[in-house]
């Protein structure tokens, strides 16, 4: 009974440490910004002239990697109000062209994995904003201003 009582607490823990949780995405008419959150009280159903978009994929709560589970990090550019998201730290490092590091913002697969699919990343120039999406279809190898980047990670269906 101990062993079943230990096994159980084990997996209990496994599951909710590297639980799957929804990634809403936000669109701010007004300086034509995204932004993205695992913390769905941050801006709720819409908040501070972001828009609520629906949740754009699943990802993870906490890094696992063995599993091959690794942290997006989060920059913000105070000056163009954009909001970068990269899993390659040195990209922009502890900050750089005005980013300030905010820190892992979800974890997702660096690889690909059964069941993922790629989180596509695109930039738009003349609004400098970054924007991440799952759908091809969305922004094709570029759309509306936007240069496609490439894959970005990989994440989990919504």
């Amino acid at each position: 009974m101990k062993k079943f009582f230990i096994l159980s607490l084990l997996v209990l823990f496994t599951v909710c440490a590297f639980a799957q949780q929804p990634l809403y995405r936000y669109y701010n008419a007004k300086q034509k910004k995204h932004y993205f959150t695992i913390h769905f009280n941050e801006y709720g159903n819409g908040t501070r002239d972001f828009a609520y978009e629906g949740v754009s994929c699943r990802v993870f709560n906490a890094g696992n990697p063995e599993a091959g589970i690794r942290p997006m990090f989060r920059y913000y550019n105070p000056k163009t109000a954009d909001h970068f998201y990269t899993m390659v730290l040195h990209e922009l490092g502890p900050g750089d062209n005005g980013y300030t590091f905010e820190g892992p913002a979800y974890f997702l697969y660096k690889l690909h994995a059964p069941g993922s699919v790629p989180l596509l990343r695109y930039y738009n120039p003349v609004t400098t904003d970054h924007f991440y999406t799952t759908d091809k279809m969305e922004l094709g190898p570029g759309f509306e201003g936007y240069n496609y980047e490439g894959v970005a990670g990989y994440v989990l269906r919504k």
